[in-house]
């Protein structure tokens, strides 16, 4: 397995260009530090003694090479936290707003830690306000492997080590033995997984009234931002709600969306 010193210098510059051409992906001086510990894992999967061989693989566009490679190096770390600012945002408006049977997507679900939060925080909305609105989410990401376990809806011990213990036991079924935790049926239904690749088109999801994309698109490059803004306001109904949270700016990639400034915190709507 390489180390972070020890890669052939020529190679790793052949990846960012691949990364660019192929995946629409470009690696930033501060990402770059962590890019080679993430790659690593993949190299050793596919059993190549060196980036040279990966590289190929990207430029020769190897359907599952290239999917493997997106979401390691774009992956958010798995957690159970919105954080405050999408939380705010969703109990102090956007569900208020929202009407019954709404379509929620979840852009980047991984292996589901996200997507069951956000039906926690519905359930902890519709206690506390009385309203208890069925909204319908659809969750995705690109490796079907991340889908199968989001589906699957079981976590080990240390996976549910973050949560608060009054949320295991209000949506998890605990194996006293093991320790590991289950998702709750009536939680579970209320997403469906999909696999889904942001670099293709995704119009086949539907037209949804609220779009959820924290930290997602923080490696793809400006043009292809662009396009995925462009086909998410394609996708969101009229008057349509992205929400991406601060750290993600929209408007400069696209005119399709206006930005919010809410006493609850800001999200973009699309423009009617």
């Amino acid at each position: 397995m390489l180390s972070a010193t020890s890669y052939n210098v020529d190679d790793y510059e052949s990846l960012l260009v691949a990364l660019q051409s192929v995946l629409g992906v470009i690696v930033s001086d501060v990402q770059r530090s962590h890019l080679i510990e993430r790659i690593e894992p993949l190299l050793s999967n596919y059993k190549f003694d060196s980036l040279s061989l990966l590289v190929e693989k990207l430029q020769a566009r190897d359907v599952d090479v290239c999917a493997n490679v997106l979401d390691v190096i774009s992956q958010r770390q798995p957690d159970w936290f919105l954080n405050d600012e999408v939380k705010n945002i969703l109990h102090k408006y956007i569900f208020t707003q929202l009407p019954d049977k709404a379509k929620i997507w979840i852009v980047g679900c991984g292996q589901g830690q996200i997507a069951y939060s956000v039906v926690m925080e519905i359930a902890k909305y519709g206690h506390k306000s009385g309203k208890d609105k069925k909204f319908r989410l659809i969750a995705t990401d690109v490796l079907a492997d991340d889908i199968n376990h989001a589906e699957k809806a079981i976590y080990d011990t240390q996976q549910l080590s973050t949560l608060r213990d009054e949320d295991k036991s209000r949506f998890f079924t605990v194996d006293e033995k093991t320790g590991s935790g289950q998702i709750k049926d009536k939680f579970c239904q209320q997403i469906t997984f999909r696999q889904c690749d942001l670099i293709e088109n995704f119009q086949s999801l539907g037209q949804v009234d609220l779009i959820i994309c924290p930290e997602v698109l923080v490696y793809f490059s400006n043009g292809v931002k662009a396009g995925i803004f462009k086909q998410f306001a394609d996708l969101l109904k009229p008057g349509g709600i992205l929400l991406t949270g601060s750290n993600q700016a929209v408007t400069p990639f696209t005119d399709s969306f206006e930005f919010v400034d809410h006493p609850a915190g800001v999200f973009y709507r699309q423009k009617v």
